[in-house]
């Protein structure tokens, strides 16, 4: 009888520790601890005491577990890692992790995601679905029984793991920690429960005023709570989104390379239409100055040359003819007046050029590009040291340009010795 005792100790103790979803806290732990003693004791009082053999055809396991029952897993599409490949990182709840192993909203991943948690060598299974309105449910997949929780992230943002707070009324908070692909060799895929300790972010083990570890079980799966969709459907769907993503991401690369190419030719062709107009515009500029010199050493552009030095050397001498202080002096102008008649005298008799016409066109000149000014130095009276310089520079113009038509140019050097 004694080693009956030990026996079904042994066995009730387990089944019962192994079979619940929630049976990781400590409460929980000491419950069925206080049930398993009661059952031993019951079975022990009900035992014959004359036949101690017969307690070896009791079915212990008909008496604390339940027959399995597929209802719960019915129609449900459950994906676990050991059946996957590496685009589990981008249809699973790793989807969700940023460039830096960041998730910015844990709620997404828990909003579209269970997780699926497993005790090493165990065939059973339980699912975690965490409810927006903060209400997690644990179902142990052999047994469809079903655990609730208040449910609460422990921290808003989340690196290494997910990790919660589960309560229950009148016991103490656990803390359930999810650690994804992305974790470390020692964390990868595992869930750890903790009790809460007074330091909720010291977990020394030696310390009791620090969390205490409770439990390790694997993360072995996952189930779409969205769509129930298969992995192979999540991969598919996942390699239709990323070919539009990257047939859009071409069609925008070469829209904008052809935007590109579109405005390099514009700043080609601007480019070359401003080198046209320059070029055009200096050879526009070339040709009308030789046009001008060409007219200029003509008889008539000589003429009006003449004519226009005259007519302003004419209006300096009239501005300041009553001053003492003079621009041009009267035999200075007498001089200008015999120099441009001598030229018109020579070039009229031997060009037979119109005088006249060329003398009308340079008083049009005059008016637009002389006569005010000359009018405002008249009334100013002051004498302007920049005005003395015009007028040397046209009786100068002008002195050469009879020397040029009346004398035929300047003469050599004569011998004076």
């Amino acid at each position: 009888m004694k080693y009956l005792k030990l026996i079904l100790s042994f066995v009730i103790f387990t089944n019962l520790f192994l079979l619940e979803a929630h049976s990781v806290t400590h409460e929980k732990f000491k419950e069925q601890l206080k049930n398993t003693k009661d059952k031993i004791n019951k079975l022990n009082k009900n035992a014959p005491k004359s036949k101690p053999a017969k307690s070896k055809d009791v079915n212990l396991k008909n008496k604390t577990t339940s027959k399995p029952n597929p209802t719960c897993r019915k129609g449900k599409n459950f994906i676990f890692y050991g059946k996957t490949d590496n685009y589990i990182r981008v249809v699973g709840p790793d989807k969700y992790r940023n460039e830096y192993n960041e998730v910015k909203d844990p709620k997404k991943v828990f909003s579209n995601f269970s997780f699926l948690s497993q005790r090493p060598n165990k065939k059973y299974f339980v699912e975690y679905i965490f409810d927006p309105n903060g209400t997690v449910t644990a179902t142990n997949m052999t047994t469809c029984k079903s655990t609730k929780y208040n449910w609460a992230f422990k921290s808003s943002s989340v690196k290494t793991a997910y990790k919660v707070y589960l309560s229950q009324a009148n016991r103490g908070d656990i803390e359930m920690a999810i650690y994804l692909s992305r974790g470390s060799m020692q964390t990868k895929n595992k869930i750890r429960f903790h009790t809460k300790g007074h330091y909720s972010n010291c977990y020394n083990y030696q310390n009791p005023q620090c969390n205490q570890p409770i439990a390790e079980t694997l993360l072995v799966g996952f189930r779409d709570l969205k769509g129930n969709k298969s992995y192979a459907q999540l991969k598919d769907a996942y390699l239709v989104r990323a070919a539009e993503l990257k047939k859009k991401k071409e069609e925008e690369r070469l829209a904008a390379q052809k935007k590109r190419e579109a405005e390099i030719k514009a700043r080609k062709e601007e480019a070359r239409l401003r080198q046209e107009r320059a070029e055009k515009e200096r050879r526009e500029f070339r040709e009308e100055a030789e046009k001008k010199r060409a007219y200029l050493n003509s008889p008539e552009g000589t003429l009006e040359s003449g004519y226009q030095n005259y007519m302003v050397i004419k209006g300096f001498y009239e501005a300041r003819k009553n001053y003492t202080l003079k621009y041009v002096t009267r035999s200075q102008f007498n001089n200008a007046k015999s120099q441009i008649k001598a030229i018109e005298k020579t070039l009229v008799r031997k060009h037979r050029i119109d005088s006249d016409k060329i003398w009308k066109k340079t008083s049009e000149w005059y008016k637009k590009k002389w006569f005010s000014t000359l009018e405002l130095y008249k009334s100013s009276g002051a004498y302007n040291q920049k005005a003395q310089g015009i007028t040397k520079l046209l009786l100068m113009s002008l002195n050469s340009s009879y020397n040029k038509v009346v004398k035929g140019g300047p003469s050599g050097m004569k011998k004076d010795f």
